[in-house]
Order: structure tokens, then sequence, then C-alpha cells
């Protein structure tokens, strides 16, 4: 007996009338996303209660309207939704999306009957969202194209220059071994010098003299290496003073670098001046040749390396400035000033 009355008690369930069934679904409907239901002149036969509040449809039913008198679309937008109506009577259509404001909705449409029907959701969001990535992608790509250019620079401006260097020393002992018995020895040093400007490319791009010598001494060694070989008379003075940061000292080199090697392949001088001093918070760099000058603007045109360009850019990340006068017939110098002061952090 107790048996048979747990079994009824276990298999009887909540029965529901078919109107009852049908106005839980309803309920259901009402409260999820937007949809809503069209005929195929874009009618609206059904809108559930999130479309009517997400569009805010102040009339008390938006059925027997014409759906983009209620949307209220822009053309550009409004031919794209139609578009995706046509073709929604043959196929079902997923993930589309449309504007409307500064809002972005996504949607999907279906046919059921002689009927479509549309599920929206807001994705204004998600679409911020995927700005922000693609931003923070092409700042991605813009750091890897500036890196790839400074790398660029590095290779250019040291181990280039160092090699164009051992390629002089290299010719002057093919002309003449009498005339120049120690420029093969001096080549091969080097050529040893530009393997050692690569290994410290692969750590901290510092240039290996540098390092090892300080600016001062390493720009000596620089003019002095280069310039003789060429019949080249140079007067150099390099008073720096103590405690500049390691990035100004990196950058000081490879711009005079820059110049020595533009003087070397363009200038035909026979005398070169380099100065190195400072003034109160400012570091002036000053080089001046004798040689046959140029017409600056031609020589940015013409120019197919970083030449004068390189050296504008590297002044200008350490927030100095340079003046160059020249002309064609009497020679060319250059004039950097560079403020020795903390630089204050950009903007973000």
């Amino acid at each position: 007996m107790a048996s048979g009355l747990l079994k009824r008690k276990e298999t009887k369930q909540p029965s529901y009338s078919g109107k009852e069934q049908a106005s839980k679904f309803l309920s259901l409907v009402e409260e999820i996303s937007p949809i809503v239901a069209l005929d195929e002149n874009n009618i609206v036969r059904f809108a559930n209660a999130s479309f009517r509040k997400e569009f805010r449809l102040r009339f008390a039913s938006p059925v027997g309207k014409n759906l983009f008198n209620l949307l209220k679309l822009d053309s550009k937008e409004e031919a794209n939704l139609r578009e995706n109506l046509h073709k929604a009577l043959k196929t079902k259509l997923q993930n589309q999306e449309f504007k409307k404001g500064k809002k972005s909705y996504g949607y999907s449409i279906f046919r059921f009957k002689d009927s479509l029907g549309m599920i929206l959701k807001d994705i204004t969001e998600n679409k911020k969202l995927e700005k922000k990535i693609a931003t923070l992608h092409t700042q991605v790509l813009a750091s890897q194209e500036e890196e790839r250019s400074r790398l660029a620079r590095e290779l250019h401006d040291g181990v280039g220059q160092l090699i164009l260097a051992a390629k002089l020393h290299f010719q002057a002992y093919q002309k003449s071994e009498k005339e120049h018995p120690e420029s093969f020895g001096s080549g091969l040093g080097l050529i040893d010098r530009a393997s050692q400007e690569l290994r410290e490319i692969y750590t901290n791009l510092q240039p290996s003299s540098l390092k090892e010598l300080g600016l001062e001494a390493a720009l000596s060694s620089l003019a002095n290496q280069i310039f003789p070989i060429q019949k080249i008379k140079v007067k150099s003075e390099f008073r720096v003073p103590g405690k500049i940061p390691q990035e100004i000292q990196n950058q000081v080199f490879r711009i005079l670098q820059e110049i020595c090697a533009n003087i070397l392949k363009h200038s035909q001088a026979n005398k070169v001046e380099l100065r190195i001093f400072s003034e109160k918070d400012t570091l002036i760099v000053s080089a001046k040749d004798n040689g046959k000058g140029f017409k600056e603007k031609e020589a940015r045109i013409k120019s197919t390396g970083y030449g004068l360009e390189n050296i504008r850019r590297r002044t200008e990340d350490l927030n100095g400035t340079l003046f160059l006068e020249t002309e064609p017939n009497k020679g060319t110098q250059y004039v950097l000033r560079i403020p020795l002061k903390k630089r204050s952090k950009e903007k973000v």
C-alpha cells in the first residue's frame, strides 16, 4: 500500500494547458534578445519587449509598421540591411552587422513559413574592444617597423662605416704596399671591430669602441683612423662633460660617424675640423670641411642611403637641433645643439 502511494507521488507531474504553455513561452521570448518578425515587404508582424525597449519605440505596438521607419538608419546601413533581408528569403544569414548612431548591432535572419525572423544583439562594446585590439596591433606593427629601422641604422652607421674604413685601408695597401705598409693590418683591425659591433648589436646596440674607450677617446680613434688614409688633415677638439647619459653618447657617436662617412664619400675635402664642447646645459657638436659642398635639397632627393635624414632623425630623437650650412664649392658645416637636461616624458 505504502509502495503504491509512493509510486503515485513520484510519477505525478504538474500539467499545463496549451494556453499556459504558450503564455510561458511568449513570456520567455519577451525577455531575451530583441526579436522581430517581418513579412516579405519588411512590415513588422511581431516585436518582443526587448526590441521595443532597445529601439525606444514610443507607440504601443510596432506591428504593422515598416521596419526601416522604426530603425531610421542612414542610407548606407539601410541599403545593406535591405539587401540582406532580400537574400534571407532564400537562405539563412548569420553574424551580420549594422550601425545606428553610436551603437552597433549584430543580427541573424532566418525564414519560417511566410515570415522572416530577425534576432539582434547590441555589440557596441564588442566593436570598441575590437577597435582597441586593432589599434594595439597597429601600434605593435609600427613598433616592430621602428625597431627594424633602428637596427638598420645601427648596421649602416656602425658596421657599415667600419667596413668602409677597412675597404679604404685595403685599397691603399693594394695601390702601394711601400707607401702604406700598415694599412693591411689596420684594415684587418677594422674588420675585427665590425665583427665586435655585430656582437654588440645582438646585445644592447652600444658601439664597442665607445663602451671600451669612452666618448672622447672613441671619437678621436674614429677621426684618426679614417681621414689620414685619404690624406685628409683632421683637427679635432673633444671636450665632453662628464656623466652624459649613455643614450646621448651613443647617438652623438653615430651622428659623427655618419658625418665623417659623408665627408669621405662626397666632399673631396682635404681639411676637416671636428669639435665637441658644452655651453651651460647644451652639448655642441660641430663638423666642418673645405670640400665641394652641395645643395641640400638635391642631396635629399638623390640620396639612396640614410645620409642627412639619418643625422636629422638621430638629432631629433635627442630633442636637439641641426644647423647645416653648405654651398657648392664652399664646403659644409654641421652644428648640432643637444640639450643635456633630463627630457620631460611624452604625453601618453
